[in-house]
């Protein structure tokens, strides 16, 4: 576990970050594939936690809420329109359709009945806001502190090629984005933002992101 900013810890769970979570002050966003759920408790042990909150309903970030959630007693969310996933566990209710033949781990994970909605514009932790960001999943939240320019964005945006492992800005695969034109819309939000620190659900954190967020929302089709 790294810190990347005040208060902000980096929680790589896959090899080159390629799944990841983050302790903001007392909150743990997002927790990985259900097998990640003993690095996360690992990672915050000794440390005080009091919410789980996810920024989308999807396997490799809510997998291991169940055990996170059952081992440290905590409340988790998500945002509104995510929770029927959360209280399912499974994502084909909105996946696109050549993903519903798939189970297991790609599309399913233990369900959080009792998850609760995360308000847009509450606030998270030290400083943070929840922003509303959909588009990879119809209720992908984002968490942004101002003060430092400090952005959480779960999968709107990727820093890495999820094959190649290969570093640089990069929309989440089309089959796992229900809506890619809205995603697309989210990103260009989260730009106008002008972060300082981007922080994704794969890839590496990216430092003085503004001006290459910018560009590479300003490259991308309608």
């Amino acid at each position: 576990m790294r810190q990347v900013a005040e208060e902000v810890f980096h929680l790589p769970l896959s090899p080159r970050s390629s799944v990841n979570a983050y302790l903001i002050g007392d909150v743990l966003v997002d927790a990985g594939f259900s097998v990640q759920a003993g690095r996360v408790l690992a990672a915050v042990r000794g440390r005080v936690v009091t919410r789980h909150v996810l920024t989308h309903a999807h396997v490799d970030h809510a997998g291991g809420s169940r055990k996170v959630v059952d081992t440290l007693g905590i409340p988790v969310f998500a945002g509104e329109r995510d929770l029927p996933t959360m209280h399912s566990g499974r994502m084909t209710m909105e996946v696109p359709a050549p993903l519903r033949r798939l189970s297991g781990v790609y599309a399913n994970f233990k369900p959080v009945p009792e998850a609760q909605a995360l308000a847009i514009g509450e606030e998270v932790g030290p400083g943070f806001v929840a922003l509303d960001t959909p588009g990879h999943s119809v209720g992908h939240i984002s968490l942004w502190r101002e003060r430092d320019g400090v952005l959480v964005c779960g999968d709107v945006i990727n820093s890495m090629h999820l094959v190649t492992t290969r570093p640089g800005l990069q929309q989440p695969p089309t089959v796992f984005t229900p809506d890619p034109a809205r995603n697309r819309e989210s990103i260009r939000a989260l730009a106008a933002l002008e972060p300082n620190v981007v922080l994704v659900g794969h890839g590496p954190p990216v430092i003085n992101a503004a001006a290459t967020l910018r560009a590479f929302a300003d490259g991308l089709p309608a």
